[in-house]
């Protein structure tokens, strides 16, 4: 079977874009990636748009065809590329699976964005003019996003805000404290590493860099072995394939 041309677009600190990084990098797909200047905008450009129409990264492009939102994608690759399986075998786990997968996005995300909004996109929206906001929110498709920009620009986060977000994340690890009990481990779901763990890794990393030395011991040991996965240091420095990365720059007129 000739394996699909694989584009993706992506950015290196974006949570999402290291749930699919890691995902191809354990499946051994190597992908062309070009990488979106956030703080550019690029992935507001309506070119990006017209793959993916939330305005958000990642996209992943196969054989010109676009898939996007992380979990998703995830499950495609399993699907597709069944080898090394990512999913668990039992039906009423891969329901479990999923509603994680679910809690992570719907709860995690929002959680997490707090902090790092607050870190690196409040610093720039807080200059801009009225007119300047104005003009950045036309070209953002989601309301959610929206409302995320105008408070960077003139509502920060409080830190009481700030630090019940990083609570919901340490309620996360309790989570995996917990999922690790019951099966065992040394993965979320027992002895298969799974898209279990592949999607939460990004908010862990989140976790550790807020509130440094506070995971559990069942999950710090986890999050060892999670983290001395060849394909983890893959996904978060690069080596998919020689000269697969490249700057949407470098790749195609700039768009701002």
């Amino acid at each position: 079977m000739t394996r699909p041309d694989f584009l993706l677009y992506h950015a290196w600190n974006s949570s999402a874009s290291r749930k699919v990084r890691f995902c191809m990098a354990e499946k051994g797909l190597a992908f062309r990636g070009l990488v979106l200047d956030l703080n550019r905008f690029q992935h507001h450009t309506d070119w990006y748009k017209r793959l993916n129409p939330s305005g958000i990264v990642p996209c992943l492009v196969v054989d010109g065809r676009p898939l996007i939102e992380s979990n998703l994608i995830n499950e495609y690759l399993d699907e597709a590329f069944p080898a090394p399986p990512l999913m668990p075998d039992d039906p009423f786990d891969r329901h479990e699976l999923r509603r994680w997968s679910k809690y992570i996005d719907d709860v995690c995300l929002p959680a997490v964005q707090k902090p790092n909004w607050t870190q690196l996109m409040r610093p720039m929206a807080e200059k801009w003019s009225d007119e300047e906001l104005q003009g950045r929110l036309a070209a953002i498709p989601s309301q959610e996003r929206r409302d995320l920009w105008t408070r960077m620009a003139r509502n920060p986060f409080s830190r009481a805000e700030i630090d019940a977000a990083l609570d919901i994340l340490e309620d996360m690890t309790v989570q995996i404290d917990g999922y690790l009990r019951k099966s065992g481990g040394p993965w979320i779901f027992g002895a298969r590493f799974t898209l279990a763990d592949i999607n939460v890794s990004p908010y862990v990393v989140r976790f550790e860099e807020e509130r440094p030395g506070r995971l559990r011991p069942r999950v710090a040991e986890w999050w060892r072995l999670v983290t001395a996965r060849p394909a983890w240091r893959t996904a978060e420095i690069g080596g998919f394939t020689a000269d697969s990365e490249r700057s949407v720059r470098e790749a195609m007129p700039d768009p701002a």
